[in-house]
Formats: C-alpha cells, structure tokens, sequence
C-alpha cells in the first residue's frame, strides 16, 4: 500500500524462522508448480494502516519463505529477509532459472516493545533502501547491496542481465541493478523529468515499474496517478545507461501495479480506486484494471479498456496465455473493528476474474467476485497451466496477532463461462505474508 546501518548487518545473514506451519500441510491435488515463494513482513498488524496499533510478535521476523512439494508434503524453509508490506505488491522477481529470488525493503522494521506508532505507520517507520539476493535452493543469503532510496517494486529484464527497480524519489525515480554471478553491480540511477507531469505535489516519485517484453522500454506508474512508457539506451551487455519518459499519460485513478501483454502493445495497470487522504481508502468505491496502449513503436496512448472488478485490487496475476488475469480484492479489510465496523467490506476478501484479449487490449470481467476468508490479500498467482490460483492472506478477521495462509482456486468452465471455485486447501504462515511467486 503505497504512499508510501550497513545492509550487511546480521539480519541480511540470518536464517534464523519464526514459527512454521503444521506439518500436515500439503500443496493442493492439481496445482503445478514446483514451489512458491512467499514474502512475510513480521512488524506489524495488517489493521495498523488504520489505527497505528501494531500489534507486536516479539520473535516475528521479516522472511523468505521457499515452499516446496517434498514426499507428498511441504517443505517449507525460511530465511530472514528485510521485506515490507508498506508498498503495493511487487518486491520480490525471480530469475529465469528460477535459483534466485531479489527482494526490495522501502521501509526498515520496528522494535517489537512499540505497540503503537503516533502519525500512521508511513510517517514512523523509517525508509530504507535494501536489495536482497537469496537462493531459492538452499534458502541463503546470497547478497545484499543498497540501491535507492525508497525502492518500491523489482523486475527483472528478460534476459536476466539487470533489474528495473521503481524509486520513490521524485529526482531519481528508477534505478538498474546490472545481475552479475556474484550479486550486482554498479547502480544507476535515472531522474526521467517526464515531461508536462505536473502534480508534483507530495511527488513519489516511480511507484511501479515493468521492463517490457522487448528489453528496450518499461511501463512506469509515477506517483499513484500517471503512466509512461520509458525507452532505454543500452550498453553492447545490453544494460540501460540512459533513459528517456515519455508525455505521461495522467489519471484520476490511484494505480497500484502493472503487467505487460504477452505481445507488449498494452500495460495492464489495477486502480485501487483510493487517493492521497487516508480517508480515501475508507469510503472507495469498486476498483478496476485499466489497459494503457503503451506499444514502443505505437502511436495511440491512453486507456483503451477498462474492467471494473471489486473494493481495493492491489494486484492480479496474468495466466502464461495471456488470456485471463485474477485481480484480488482486498475489500475493506484492513479496517480495524469498533467504530470502523460499519462501512461494509471487512468481513471477507474476493477475487475477480477478467478475460483479456492480447491483440486487442481488451478486458471484459467474467462474473461476480468470488467472497473468501482473510484480511489483505494483496497478492496471487496462477500456476504453470493456469487452472489453480494461489492468494496470500496477511491474518485472520479480527485476530490481530493471528497466523496467515496461502489459500487455493481451482477454475472451472471455458471462455467467458469460466469461474473460480475456492478448493479449501490451505498452506498457513506467519502473520505478514503479502508478496507471491511461483517457481515451476
């Protein structure tokens, strides 16, 4: 939710877990995957964006955990990784291979004696400016290096030779990580200046980032409000070395992340439908997923469809098709009880399914939203063959201390008759998870 010491201090080189989930806990019949990867942030209740409480665990850490089928059941091996859920969904990109995951922080932890942060939890916690590199093998800590201040979401380019970070620095808003064998090299950072992008009022600078399919361009979210489409310079190892926006194409949407279209003509961006004031997020309406003609080589820009699904999509995954994407709602979850319980949406999560057509950019949402147990879910991912989808919860209704689960969907009828089905399987967690991927 974006508004939002040497980094080889002992945390980066901990393995240390907080606690694991049953044993009797089994990835679901029909999910193909080999493993999921999942990020816990261990500071803080999900209902602290409302009122401040945090709610302290006192051996909660911040965590990588590497989930995979091991004799018909979990193996599940944590590793201490600086992560935070006070950013939109986005901090975690594996590579190609698969063998190693990179993990951003924007925000440094709290001491667990702190119950209650004075100013909202963005004003208290302090920013931070980590990469990490862990191996989704052996669940150590590979590398750790400071990038910029404030990195809010990671990509990988899709040859695997540098990362794309997003920056909440309104003089520096994307940084390029080039991935060596030993972790990274020098960064770079690029102040795009984008032309014409006048609110610069409370600037965030890049809230999101996605390296096109291409290589040579991203998509970019600039503070919450406006997209461009960003073309590089590249060295003869092919990493950018300069980088030049766009007109942004500007919005009242508030716009949280962004995926690609296979063919790279469209960029598919979720609108939380929130704004600036924390009282945005209290009385939103439906959100929705908007398609940006953004192809490099194009001369249309602007949104060309529009999908509305339901309260606060934070994020949604694309099937490997290309064809059909899961938005998740988190409704109104994150609000605390008391005075907070009358405004409808607490009670349950959803997810939404919306067809999209790769030549076209079209959206069309497919069905109701599909109610589930859980507050802020604000990931979820399909598996290899796109008929199970897996969603993160970061804890229980009303149990502010309460463990997480990774919850599972089957999808069941064809073209615009498909619909989602929750299986009942379930993989619990810390409280905290927020962030997901998949490894085949």
């Amino acid at each position: 939710m974006v508004r939002l010491a040497s980094l080889f201090a002992a945390l980066f080189l901990s393995t240390n877990a907080s606690a694991q989930p049953a044993r009797d806990a089994a990835l679901p019949e029909g999910w193909d995957g080999a493993r999921l990867l999942a990020l816990i942030d261990g500071d803080m209740s999900a209902t602290a964006y409302a009122d401040g409480k945090l709610y302290p665990i006192g051996d909660a850490k911040d965590l990588v955990a590497v989930i995979g089928k091991d004799d018909g059941g979990v193996r599940y091996s944590p590793t201490a990784v600086p992560n935070t859920v006070m950013g939109w969904p986005g901090s975690m990109a594996v590579s190609n291979d698969g063998r190693r995951a990179f993990v951003i922080s924007s925000r440094k932890g709290m001491a667990r004696s702190v119950d209650k942060v004075k100013g909202g939890v963005f004003e208290a916690f302090p920013l931070h400016d980590a990469l990490t590199i862990i191996s989704t093998q052996t669940s150590e800590t590979l590398n750790a290096a400071r990038v910029c201040e404030k990195p809010l979401s990671i990509d990988l380019s899709p040859d695997n030779k540098w990362a794309l970070i997003a920056c909440g620095d309104a003089k520096g808003e994307l940084a390029v990580a080039p991935i060596t064998d030993d972790g990274i090299g020098a960064v770079r950072i690029f102040d795009l200046a984008a032309p014409t992008y006048t609110d610069a009022e409370n600037d965030e600078g890049a809230t999101y980032a996605v390296v096109h399919p291409s290589g040579a361009a991203a998509g970019v979210v600039l503070n919450n409000r406006a997209v461009t489409l960003v073309r590089f310079d590249l060295d003869t190892d092919g990493v950018p070395v300069a980088a030049k926006a766009e007109t942004p194409t500007q919005t009242k949407s508030w716009l949280s992340v962004a995926r690609w279209t296979a063919s790279g003509a469209y960029l598919l961006v979720s609108d939380v439908a929130w704004g600036p004031r924390p009282l945005d997020a209290v009385f939103n309406k439906a959100g929705a997923i908007l398609s940006f003609a953004l192809a490099p080589d194009g001369s249309a820009r602007g949104v060309t469809s529009k999908a509305r699904v339901s309260k606060s999509p934070e994020a949604f995954d694309l099937n490997r098709t290309g064809d059909l994407l899961v938005a998740v709602n988190m409704e109104r979850t994150y609000l605390p009880g008391g005075a907070m319980s009358i405004f409808r949406g607490r009670s349950a999560s959803s997810l939404s399914l919306v067809s999209v057509d790769p030549a076209t950019g079209a959206l069309k949402t497919l069905g109701k939203p599909v109610r589930f147990r859980g507050v802020l879910p604000e990931d979820a991912v399909f598996d290899a063959d796109g008929d199970r989808i897996a969603a993160i919860v970061y804890q229980d209704h009303n149990k502010p201390r309460s463990d997480g689960w990774i919850t599972f969907f089957r999808i069941d009828g064809d073209g615009d008759n498909r619909r989602l089905t929750e299986t009942g399987a379930r993989i619990p967690l810390p409280r905290g998870g927020h962030d997901l991927a998949v490894i085949d």
